[in-house]
């Protein structure tokens, strides 16, 4: 058996030597990461050039959004006509009764444009609209917000008028019979 007096004691040159290592490595690490931080972090005028870029797309966001809030302001009504349209569908022998007033949304510095344009292709956008209310289906038809005509009927009407000066079409006075 063994006694606590067999084992050796620590030499005071082990010790001395442990710690210096423990020492070493600790300032080795400590070095490696002075070394990465100074090549792999931002300089200050990194950080300073990065944050003037955020506050200039801040900036530009804020311009942005003032401007689409001053052209909501400045968007304008337009009857763009009544329709009272009739068709008859053969495969269920049904009649379908649709009538309208259809609203148009323009910027007001466009409505002279708009007026010309409008006025030139007047028969043309009637023809337009009559053809999209027939083939439309309908679930379209009876769907509260009539965003899938609505959509066509815009889209369709910016190609006639050849830019997109129309913002927003909408329905007034709308009622839809299945006789």
């Amino acid at each position: 058996m063994a006694n606590a007096s067999d084992t050796p004691a620590p030499t005071k040159g082990t010790s001395f030597l442990g710690r210096l290592l423990i020492a070493g490595f600790m300032g080795a690490v400590v070095l490696t990461e002075c070394v990465l931080a100074y090549f792999w972090l931002p300089s200050a005028d990194q950080v300073m050039a990065k944050a003037e870029e955020q506050v200039q797309k801040e900036a530009e966001e804020k311009d942005a959004d003032q401007q689409a809030a001053k052209e909501q302001q400045e968007l304008l009504e337009i009857e763009l006509g009544r329709f009272s349209i009739t068709a008859h569908q053969p495969s269920t022998s049904t009649t379908l009764r649709v009538d309208f007033a259809l609203v148009g949304t323009v910027l007001e510095s466009e409505r002279e444009e708009f007026s010309e344009l409008f006025e030139r292709n007047k028969f043309r956008f009637r023809d337009l609209v009559l053809v999209e209310i027939r083939n439309a289906e309908i679930a379209d038809l009876t769907d509260p917000g009539l965003g899938l005509i609505k959509r066509r009927i815009l889209e369709k009407s910016n190609a006639l008028f050849g830019k997109n000066i129309l913002r927003s079409v909408f329905f007034s006075d709308y009622t839809f019979l299945d006789e």
